[in-house]
């Protein structure tokens, strides 16, 4: 009988790990079709150049729907996320999930936890980060943006902006439709976050810091949904997909102006981006075939500029070149 007694307990114990989903969450951030990097100068709606320094929010409530409208919360309920950092683990759930159908969760903290404050949380606990906490609101930032926009038209940034959205009434439930099913012992959720939906219908120029419950960090809050900062992709993979057979040839002695070559094995059109190291020149062209030549500006200062060309599924390739007047 104790024999019997040990032999279910061990079966159970068995079935009870191997009903285990472990859930992992990959995010790929990005700045309309460009990959998000801190300090890389984009385009704005208005065609304003823009720097994005700072990117990081709070999501909380965190549930799967799956296998027919079942639904689980997962361990890690807040999680402080951040525009450089991709993978994130939350953790084990039961049951055993074979098809997620969707992902629910609000960006902000659970209005529970809002009146907390980070000394109340442990080293490393997602609400014990002081930066992301306003003393004066007495509230979690629920997302910060933070950067640079240029107001003269010199393709340099000089003016900066700060948003730190603050309070109860910012917090946003969001549903992402994420259908993926089972990989060996866990589900893989793929996001992108577009961080240029975000700033949608707000004048970057005249934002200066808000550390509040304004009326742009309600717009910077509502952008979420109503212009799907979130939504799901196949994968989040970033690949350098540098082939050998890719050329870009760069000839700064031409007495017409200094000339980009590039031919592209691909069937996808190409983004342009150039830049040079100090952040004081830019520009950046879009859906050009993946063969051609551009030529610029023939009064470019001396000194060491990049060009960078981009794909939908990533950094194709980039090239460094020195301008000598």
């Amino acid at each position: 009988m104790l024999n019997k007694l040990l032999f279910l307990l061990l079966l159970c114990s068995c079935w009870s790990l191997h009903a285990q989903t472990d859930v992992e969450l990959n995010i790929q951030h990005k700045f309309g079709k460009s990959n998000y990097t801190p300090n890389q100068p984009y385009v704005d709606d208005e065609n304003r150049v823009i720097l994005i320094t700072r990117i990081q929010y709070y999501l909380s409530n965190i549930e799967l729907t799956h296998d027919g409208g079942q639904s689980v919360l997962v361990n890690k309920q807040h999680i402080l996320m951040d525009g450089e950092t991709s993978i994130y683990n939350l953790g084990s759930v039961n049951p055993e999930i074979q098809q997620l159908e969707a992902l629910n969760f609000d960006l902000g903290v659970d209005p529970s936890l809002n009146n907390s404050r980070p000394v109340n949380h442990p080293v490393g606990h997602p609400l014990g980060d002081n930066s992301m906490y306003s003393d004066n609101e007495q509230s979690y930032i629920f997302l910060t943006i933070e950067g640079m926009i240029d107001t003269d038209g010199d393709q340099t940034p000089d003016k900066p902006f700060s948003f730190r959205a603050t309070g109860d009434q910012l917090l946003r439930n969001m549903t992402i439709q994420a259908s993926t099913s089972r990989s060996g012992s866990g589900i893989k959720v793929n996001l992108v976050a577009n961080i240029a939906n975000w700033l949608k219908e707000i004048d970057l120029e005249f934002v200066g810091n808000q550390e509040n419950s304004g009326a742009d960090n309600e717009t910077l809050c509502d952008n979420t949904d109503e212009h799907t900062v979130f939504y799901n992709v196949a994968t989040t993979s970033v690949n350098t997909l540098v082939s050998p057979q890719n050329q870009i040839n760069v000839d700064s002695r031409l007495a017409i102006a200094p000339t980009i070559y590039y031919n592209f094995y691909t069937v996808e059109q190409l983004d342009m981006t150039i830049t040079n190291i100090n952040g004081t020149y830019f520009i950046q062209r879009s859906n050009l075939d993946p063969q051609g030549d551009f030529y610029m500006d023939n009064d470019l200062a001396s000194g060491i500029y990049i060009v960078i060309f981009t794909t939908p599924k990533g950094i194709r390739q980039c090239k460094r070149f020195v301008i000598k007047n």
